[in-house]
């Protein structure tokens, strides 16, 4: 059921996902480099932003970070002026201090109180699970990346790179992320290595559409 709601919330527009959840106005990453100045946990830029790093800009109703799930309890005390929210497959539950994130869960959602737009959209990286070295792709954790190659800086800013970013957005496969493959600008090998790890998770038309795309 849950995760029938989950997949049509993916047919909305902005339009409709605002009059569901409330509108957003995202921080933009040097705003996210301050708020997590001093973290003492990896994170990094990912979603959208990550993907369109060095292409073309599009407009972002959002700002995806990442931050390593062992670095929750640090996060939670870092941000402890906001409220965040568990969400899961389209539902959401509100994070008390008091409050253990539920199993399985891995996204939060962060703003300042209900009266206030949704600013940060914090995805709990669970790489270090697998151990110190690698970025790990949480769908298939076959798929694996060393560190030094997974991220890149932007004005002082870790993200991950386009091509993993990418990786994420082919089980969403909406307009804007189909547009997203189409903008990105990878090197040849790169953009080889994409098509082949899209074919091995199983997304063959993400595949033929990152080789068709020169």
């Amino acid at each position: 059921m849950r995760r029938a709601f989950a997949k049509a919330l993916d047919s909305l527009d902005d339009e409709q996902l605002v009059a569901l959840y409330g509108s957003c106005d995202p921080l933009l990453p040097g705003q996210v480099a301050e708020l997590l100045a001093g973290l003492g946990a990896r994170w990094f830029i990912v979603g959208g932003r990550a993907a369109r790093a060095g292409s073309a800009t599009r407009p972002h109703d959002d700002t995806d970070v990442a931050v390593d799930i062992a670095g929750l309890g640090a996060l939670r005390a870092q941000l402890s002026d906001w409220d965040l929210w568990e969400a899961h497959e389209g539902t959401l539950r509100p994070l008390l201090p008091s409050d253990t994130i539920l199993k399985g869960r891995e996204q939060l959602w962060m703003r300042r109180d209900s009266s206030q737009p949704w600013r940060l959209d914090i995805l709990l990286d669970l790489s270090s699970r697998f151990g110190p070295d690698d970025w790990v792709f949480k769908k298939d954790n076959r798929i694996r990346v060393p560190w030094d190659r997974a991220l890149h800086l932007i004005d002082g800013i870790s993200y991950l790179r386009p091509e993993l970013a990418l990786l994420h957005k082919a089980h969403l496969d909406r307009p804007k992320d189909r547009a997203d493959l189409a903008a990105a600008r990878l090197r040849p090998d790169v953009r080889a290595w994409l098509a082949d790890t899209l074919d091995e998770i199983g997304r063959r038309h993400w595949a033929n559409l990152a080789r068709a795309i020169s």
